[in-house]
């Protein structure tokens, strides 16, 4: 039987974005910016080896529900699958690109993904992955 590991990461989750192009610079924008900011101080505190194995992942993106539903709709959404627009290959790749080189030495190692977002009142990113023989 495989070990899987599994975490939860208490972070709000948000997808990858593309980066943007001015004049002067190219930069991501702020939301995606502090996302990959806090990744990188929860996964710090990680005294791990990374993987060099196939690797496969199972995760849940519990998405906040938004300020501006009524109390009567967040509570009907609350655990019900999210379609606020974002694609989910983006939520996707946020979360295994900030893991790059913590749990596994690069994103291509991932070669099987199960993966769901719901609306919470307690956002956060539920992860599970196990290497493949």
């Amino acid at each position: 039987m495989q070990e899987i590991m599994r975490m939860v990461f208490d972070i709000d989750p948000c997808p990858a974005s593309r980066p943007r192009v001015s004049r002067w610079s190219t930069y991501y924008p702020k939301k995606y910016t502090q996302f990959r900011k806090e990744m990188k101080a929860l996964t710090s505190e990680m005294d791990m080896t990374p993987s060099e194995k196939l690797i496969s992942v199972d995760i849940e993106f519990n998405v906040r529900i938004p300020k501006s539903w009524s109390k009567k709709k967040s509570k009907e959404k609350n655990g019900q699958y999210c379609d606020n627009g974002c694609d989910i290959d983006n939520y996707l790749k946020a979360i295994l690109d900030s893991l790059n080189g913590v749990l596994f030495v690069d994103d291509r190692q991932v070669v099987e993904v199960y993966a769901r977002k719901r609306y919470s009142d307690k956002p956060n990113i539920k992860f599970a992955m196990k290497e493949l023989e």
